[in-house]
C-alpha cells in the first residue's frame, strides 16, 4: 500500500523513504514522534467526511498516518484528496 506517483497530485515528500522500517505494517512509512499529533488532528478534521464514505475510525487513522508519514503535508483539502482516491480503489 505504498503512495507514489498514481496518488496523483500529492507525490511523497523527500523524507518519506527515510520513515519506512519497523512497524506494524512492515514497509508502509509511519510518522514520526513529532508527526503523530499533526496527523491525528488530520484524521479527526477528516472524520466526518470519510466515515460518510464508509471509511471506519481506525482506517482514518491509518490514512492520516500515512499521508503524514509520507511527508505530504497536513493539508486537510489536500489529505481529503488523496484518502478519497485511496477509497475508490479500495486502498485503505
Amino acid at each position: 500500500m505504498r503512495g507514489d506517483g498514481a496518488s496523483g497530485g500529492h507525490p511523497p515528500g523527500p523524507l518519506e523513504p527515510e520513515k519506512r522500517g519497523q512497524s506494524a505494517e512492515p514497509g508502509v512509512p509511519q510518522p514520526e514522534a513529532a508527526e503523530v499529533e499533526s496527523a491525528r488532528l488530520l484524521a479527526n478534521q477528516a472524520r466526518e467526511t470519510l466515515a460518510e464514505e464508509g471509511l471506519s475510525d481506525i482506517e482514518i487513522r491509518r490514512l492520516a498516518d500515512q499521508f503524514v508519514a509520507e511527508d505530504r503535508g497536513t493539508q486537510l483539502a489536500s489529505f481529503l484528496e488523496w484518502a478519497h482516491r485511496r477509497a475508490r480503489r479500495g486502498e485503505t
